[in-house]
């Protein structure tokens, strides 16, 4: 499933990172990275954005970027 799929409060382990490459870079660079585990924190109320947690650092995605990451709960 997506993180846009997710409900608040679930985790899961990253599977894998379909965004586009200037997207992909920089989730890498947060450490966004296959394997970790990710928990959605919280969105909001239009989903326009999301808040997630990966190894211990909270990081604000937009849509488009939540879209772009795949994971298996």
């Amino acid at each position: 499933m997506k993180v846009t799929q997710m409900k608040i409060g679930q985790s899961g382990i990253i599977k894998k990172i379909t965004a586009p490459e200037p997207i992909k870079s920089r989730l890498f660079a947060m450490g966004v990275a296959k394997n970790n585990r990710l928990t959605l924190l919280d969105h909001t109320i239009k989903k326009q954005t999301w808040e997630i947690e990966v190894e211990g650092t909270r990081i604000a995605l937009r849509k488009e970027e939540a879209e772009g990451i795949e994971v298996e709960p």
